[in-house]
């Protein structure tokens, strides 16, 4: 029988929601960032303020960061956000997009 220091020490627990917010903080754009936003924008069912706050942050983070690349708020919106998410990151942002 195995008792708990028999274990591997390989074994690495995996946290989705560190795993989320790296993929919406990295500048790469790929199949990663968006299911990472297709996810983010998937969580209008709980209100801003619920969110984690780093998640929150990594939104912040990567729609600012298409703002700045010229992205128009259609083209945020077909990255994977959902509207209440991005009209939630502008006003935190201080920011408005046509």
């Amino acid at each position: 029988m195995k008792t708990q220091e028999q274990e591997p020490a390989s074994v690495a627990t995996v946290d989705p929601m560190a795993d989320l917010c790296q993929a919406l903080f990295s500048t790469e754009e790929g199949a990663k960032k968006k299911a990472a936003r297709h996810t983010a924008g998937a969580m209008t069912q709980r209100p801003w303020p619920q969110l984690p706050s780093r998640l929150r942050s990594a939104i912040r983070s990567d729609i600012g960061r298409l703002l700045d690349s010229g992205k128009s708020r259609a083209q945020i919106l077909e990255a994977g956000y959902s509207a209440g998410v991005v009209n939630q990151a502008l006003r935190d942002l201080g920011r408005s997009v046509a």
